[in-house]
């Protein structure tokens, strides 16, 4: 829907977008804002917001005093101070929680929290399993 609002074309899916499942914006959106997700053949439920790829939604945000939280924060900040940007474009506080709730052993299970994808992977994955797991 959004590349046709800008005329551009795409090549078919097959799975994912709303003209391949035939699925709009219509059909997701419930009468209170609620979006429906599709899964294995079966319609289900999922809030506003919650997570892509076919997730679960992001555990709720715990303590800030929780020092697992400090210890990301801490590591989020050096880093961002390092490349000379604000803390949120490194991870917003919504993926350190999600990282501390899954707790990813390996970088491809960090690829499963929402708000890390390849290049946040290759540029912080490392030092956020290890920061992670510190404790342990």
């Amino acid at each position: 829907a959004l590349l046709a609002h800008f005329g551009e074309p795409i090549d078919a899916c097959g799975a994912s977008c709303d003209v391949c499942t035939g699925v709009g914006v219509p059909e997701l959106i419930g009468e209170r804002g609620v979006l429906r997700g599709k899964t294995g053949g079966g319609r289900t439920r999922r809030t506003a917001g919650s997570a892509g790829r076919g997730q679960r939604a992001p555990a709720a945000a715990g303590s800030p005093s929780d020092p697992t939280f400090q210890r990301l924060r801490a590591l989020r900040k050096r880093l961002a101070d390092e490349r000379g940007v604000p803390a949120y474009i490194v991870f917003s506080d919504q993926v350190l929680w999600d990282l501390i709730a899954r707790r990813p052993r390996t970088p491809r299970e960090m690829l499963d929290v929402s708000g890390i994808g390849p290049t946040k992977l290759e540029q912080y994955g490392d030092a956020f399993l290890a920061a992670l797991h510190e404790d342990r």
